[in-house]
């Protein structure tokens, strides 16, 4: 069992990341490479990158709390780093390189601090009918994959995944290097994927042709809210596959994954409220990856933390 399955195992909270691209667009303006998004920074913006990171370490490190924290990587690929002005650079490995020395500045809390290798789909994570099919999906995947075991990460994660046959086909990549991965779906309030597949489906399909099976499946880019009624639609409650699926990182955003692709203003809902819907996702459905997406930052991610600092006490008293 590697140090991050351990910690999976063993904590009642893992926190992640918050928000990252959508700070480095509304509070500092950065222009970023259109082919592989904020994966450049690492070299044209390294400091400005790495702040945000170490916002969030600082305050998992403040709650004694697990964090996971995913490399700037979901939109790079064989094919996007060819297109984009990156095209001579190892742009996953050293995305990898970054990460590590981020936790390596943490000696005594590093043990805490664990780098997802973040992989997307092809085309676009708000729509389905580009998603590549399972063996394609598959070959196309294996090469991040590669690079990524190349880096050193400690756990991959396969973010937004919008159609089964590319979480699939990715789920097995990523199962052949043996590093623990976590597959995150994007999900409607009727408790679909974009495809139309249920989430207690999809769960059932990947872990019955997937070998070792992933760690978990959670959920990113959704609204607590949306989740809580994805999960207890008909389609979904009750499953035992539900057990599998333990997380959220939160869109501060209530809009359908559709209205939220044409939207061209970030939407910023009430944190608090946000929180009170995750704390019911842990206690109904044992939530315990939680953290932020787009519209949060660090005072939702702080927010957060103090609410499960509380809760993590509660519990204690009455175990």
């Amino acid at each position: 069992m590697t140090p991050f399955e351990k910690c999976f195992t063993s904590s009642k909270f893992i926190l992640t990341e918050g928000a990252i691209v959508e700070r480095l667009k509304s509070e500092y303006h950065l222009t970023m490479d259109q082919n592989v998004n904020h994966a450049g920074l690492i070299y044209t913006n390294p400091e400005i990158l790495a702040k945000l990171y170490k916002q969030y370490i600082a305050i998992a490190q403040k709650h004694s709390l697990p964090i996971m924290l995913m490399t700037p990587t979901r939109k790079v690929n064989a094919e996007s780093i060819k297109q984009s002005d990156f095209m001579d650079r190892q742009l996953i490995v050293d995305a990898c390189a970054f990460m590590n020395k981020i936790k390596d500045e943490y000696p005594e809390f590093k043990d805490k601090i664990f780098i997802g290798g973040l992989l997307g789909c092809k085309g676009d994570a708000y729509k389905s009918e580009d998603a590549l099919e399972v063996k394609e999906a598959c070959r196309f995947h294996k090469i991040q994959v590669a690079e990524f075991k190349k880096g050193g990460v400690d756990f991959l994660f396969a973010g937004i995944m919008p159609a089964l046959s590319e979480a699939l086909g990715m789920a097995q990549a990523m199962a052949a290097s043996e590093i623990p991965s976590v597959i995150s779906f994007m999900i409607r309030k009727d408790g679909c994927l974009l495809d139309g597949t249920s989430i207690v489906d999809a769960i059932k399909i990947i872990d019955e042709r997937v070998s070792p099976q992933p760690v978990c499946y959670v959920s990113n880019c959704v609204h607590p809210a949306n989740l809580r009624l994805a999960l207890e639609n008909e389609v979904n409650l009750n499953s035992t596959q539900l057990k599998r699926f333990v997380g959220i990182q939160a869109n501060s955003s209530s809009l359908s994954p559709e209205e939220l692709n044409n939207c061209g203003i970030l939407q910023q809902e009430n944190f608090d409220e946000m929180i009170d819907q995750m704390n019911y996702l842990h206690e109904k459905f044992q939530f315990k990856i939680l953290g932020g997406c787009c519209g949060t930052n660090d005072l939702f991610i702080e927010k957060l933390a103090d609410k499960l600092k509380v809760a993590i006490l509660v519990r204690q008293t009455f175990d």
